[in-house]
């Protein structure tokens, strides 16, 4: 009877065993791997969520949006959408940089609200999404570099020297918030908004481990994640830090984030915030809003707190 014991609970032991190497393994191979049909999927829930008429927004705008590839370092093509008010490339232009799991389309509302403000709009799909061409999705680690090239082909179509700004949502915010603290964006980059962003992979894995519905051993995980991670795709979770690289942010950046974040909690915009050495900083709390909600919630106060700021650094 003991001896049944024994073998029953070492077979136990090691099922529970290989079950955390699996879930270590996957928490780093799943966020990574995006598909068109499930991106394109997700952007449709989104957007008929939130009852917003997609097909209002092509009637409107779909003769202004000039369509065009950029080539990255790597080799992969990056999908871009550039909007024209005025059929002019020299005007005040807003960069839009999409959430994980979504595409350029996501980003429409926003780039609605800007459009009507006069300025041209570039979106584009982020790495791994849409009909970008990289294979994985790197938390803004490698995101960064494409955004970076984004405003190079930008500045490109400009005769002139023209406000260019940047706002993310999520991973987007994230990106850019990582961007932020090069020099290639103190140099080409007057402004940027970061709306629910994260702090950086680690603590984003980590807070996602913990709001499991069944509790799990979350530093375990986390490490065994993050080796997988390594062994992967070459950097580690620790390496993906927005918060090391906004400590080297020059630009004049809001941080928009909601006390009911349900996916990157308040506690990371205020770091974020913190993050930042210099004085050209704002941030605006929504109290009620769960991730992504806050510019459906009041598109007013999102609105006025966003052009306010814009404005208040640009002017």
């Amino acid at each position: 009877m003991k001896k049944k014991f024994i073998k029953i609970s070492s077979i136990v032991f090691v099922i529970v065993i290989i079950l955390i190497v699996l879930i270590g393994f996957l928490l780093a191979f799943l966020p990574a791997r995006m598909t068109k049909t499930h991106t394109n999927k997700i952007v449709k829930m989104y957007l008929d969520d939130m009852n917003y008429d997609i097909e209002d927004f092509t009637e409107k705008w779909d003769d202004k949006i000039e369509e065009d590839l950029i080539i990255a370092k790597d080799g992969h093509s990056i999908p871009v959408f550039y909007i024209l008010n005025e059929d002019s490339y020299d005007r005040k232009t807003i960069v839009l940089v999409h959430w994980h799991e979504s595409n350029h389309k996501a980003m429409y509302p926003i780039a609605e609200l800007f459009l009507k403000q006069g300025y041209n709009v570039v979106l584009y799909d982020g790495r791994a999404h849409g009909n970008n061409t990289a294979k994985t999705v790197t938390f803004g680690y490698y995101e960064k570099d494409d955004l970076q090239i984004v405003i190079d082909y930008i500045n490109g179509k400009m005769t002139k020297n023209n406000i260019i700004g940047a706002l993310g949502q999520s991973m987007g915010g994230a990106t850019i918030g990582y961007y932020s603290g090069t020099d290639h964006a103190a140099e080409y980059l007057d402004f940027a908004i970061i709306d629910s962003g994260f702090t950086s992979m680690d603590a984003e894995i980590t807070w996602q481990i913990k709001s499991f519905i069944i509790p799990m051993p979350t530093k375990l995980l986390t490490k065994l994640g993050n080796i997988s991670n390594s062994q992967l795709y070459g950097f580690s979770y620790k390496e993906v830090s927005i918060i090391d690289a906004m400590k080297k942010n020059n630009i004049p950046t809001l941080i928009i984030h909601s006390k009911l974040d349900n996916k990157c909690p308040y506690y990371m915009g205020e770091e974020l915030f913190e993050a930042i050495q210099h004085d050209n900083k704002q941030m605006i709390t929504f109290d009620n809003s769960k991730h992504l909600c806050a510019f459906w919630d009041d598109k007013k106060k999102y609105k006025e707190a966003v052009f306010r700021f814009i404005n208040a650094y640009t002017n």
